[in-house]
């Protein structure tokens, strides 16, 4: 096999959801910028298919601009799936989403009442990212996802 000539990077990170409207309201809430009129669409078609191996794939995607990349929001609408994720992070496969912020805690108290967080944000104790404070909370779907503040910048 051939080496490649540059490593990778992240293209994008893609979340597949029940609700993409209501989806996407929750991620601007974060902080994710609208994404363009053009950036929600429908895709099908025997390509689609075959790359996401369902037989008669329909799905409505959302692109969110994240810094040099994309939150990528689908919803299936053929084949439907289960609705929610009851994935706990100790399972094999799961997976979060970790987003630099600037203020975790301001953050926090904003949604504290209108999104389920773990607990309230609480200082890394040891490893490289000591001192940072961060925070998990849960998409609609129940995709976590964790907040990030540098606290060293």
């Amino acid at each position: 096999m051939r080496e490649p000539t540059r490593k990778p990077t992240l293209n994008h990170v893609g979340i597949t959801v029940s609700d993409l409207d209501r989806s996407i309201e929750f991620y601007t809430a974060l902080g994710f910028g609208e994404p363009p009129a053009d950036w929600v669409f429908t895709i099908e078609g025997e390509w689609l298919s075959q790359l996401v191996d369902e037989e008669g794939a329909v799905i409505r995607v959302a692109f969110l601009p994240m810094g040099d990349g994309v939150l990528e929001l689908l919803e299936y609408q053929t084949p439907q799936g289960e609705k929610a994720n009851t994935r706990p992070n100790r399972d094999a496969g799961a997976m979060h989403v970790a987003l630099n912020v600037d203020d975790v805690d301001a953050l926090y108290e904003r949604l504290k009442d209108s999104v389920e967080f773990n607990s309230p944000p609480q200082t890394v104790a040891m490893g490289p990212w000591a001192g940072n404070k961060v925070a998990y909370l849960k998409d609609p779907d129940g995709t976590p996802l964790e907040l990030v503040q540098d606290v060293h910048k």
